[in-house]
């Protein structure tokens, strides 16, 4: 019975040393169940990045952070040794960077090259800064701060021009117009209503007449479909021929052609007329001085005048 809780002790305290082992390197970035090849990239800082941190691959943990130190005496430069698990083949121009997330984690990814030559562990690749979530978040939010620093500075002056504007005249003066507003709108309030009235009288008037309109539209209609429809083009010629006739017989009149153009142009019939006139006149007066020079009128006849 002795020797089997001799045998339980031992291996209990094997375990726990198997587990210290185990938790040492994992800590440190090396997993005593899991084969890596190491590699080594240096940086000029690196921003916060500690052992065991994840090494990824397109999102993918191909490996840990086994270790960080120093790679010369001037402390201006950091060796960051990582380990890839050993079914992970890394091209020898593959990249290193390191990289955070929203809540300042840091990371290491892994960016493969396109070359045809596999790197040998232990060899060095070449590292990166990249600019991580949270800087280009910062580098985002840096001018929507100034431009909300620029605004509020604008509204602070806005809010010191309008208290300088409205101070207390301004304000009597306000309250001054709204009593008066108010004033006049109750004074005229019967004024106001009848206009209302008026205007809901009208509006129901035209409402009522709508049919009347559409029926005058719908005659208009008609009335420019039947002129679309009527001979209008051959009416139109008809006219202009007349009117070109008009012309040619005005023109005809006054260059004294034909009856009436002599009548138009020539005097000689004026002429001719006055004259008549004249003798028609001295025979009318004749007449009424010497009747019996040119009316006979007897039963027996009379003897004519010597005259």
């Amino acid at each position: 019975m002795k020797f089997k809780k001799e045998i339980k002790i031992g291996i209990i305290v094997t375990l726990i040393i198997f587990l210290f082992l185990w938790g040492y390197n994992f800590l440190k970035g090396r997993n005593l169940f899991s084969s890596y090849n190491y590699y080594y990239t240096v940086f000029p800082k690196i921003d916060g990045l500690q052992k065991s941190s994840p090494v990824t691959v397109n999102g993918y943990v191909v490996g840990l952070v086994s270790d960080i130190s120093f790679g010369s005496e001037k402390l201006d430069e950091l060796v960051v040794e990582i380990g890839v698990k050993k079914s992970y083949k890394i091209p020898d121009n593959s990249l290193v960077e390191i990289t955070s997330d929203l809540l300042g984690t840091k990371s290491v990814v892994l960016l493969l090259g396109n070359s045809g030559t596999i790197a040998e562990k232990g060899d060095t690749l070449t590292g990166s800064m990249s600019a991580g979530m949270l800087d280009a978040i910062s580098e985002k939010l840096i001018p929507v701060a100034d431009n909300a620093n620029r605004l509020i500075i604008s509204i602070d002056s806005l809010m010191l021009a309008l208290q300088n504007t409205f101070n207390d005249d301004t304000q009597q003066n306000i309250k001054s117009i709204v009593a008066n507003l108010e004033q006049l709108i109750s004074s005229e309030r019967k004024k106001i209503s009848s206009i209302l009235t008026n205007f809901e009288s009208v509006s129901g008037n035209l409402k009522k007449s709508n049919e009347d309109i559409s029926s005058v539209i719908s005659n208009l209609n008609s009335f420019s479909n039947t002129l679309a429809a009527s001979d209008v083009k051959t009416t139109i010629d008809n006219a202009n021929r007349s009117l070109a006739h008009l012309s040619t017989l005005l023109e005809g009149i006054n260059d004294g052609q034909g009856t009436i153009g002599q009548l138009a142009r020539n005097d000689s019939l004026y002429i001719y007329l006055q004259r008549s006139l004249e003798d028609l006149d001295k025979l009318l007066v004749d007449l009424r001085e010497n009747p019996r020079d040119y009316v006979h009128f007897s039963l027996f006849g009379k003897k004519k005048s010597k005259k």
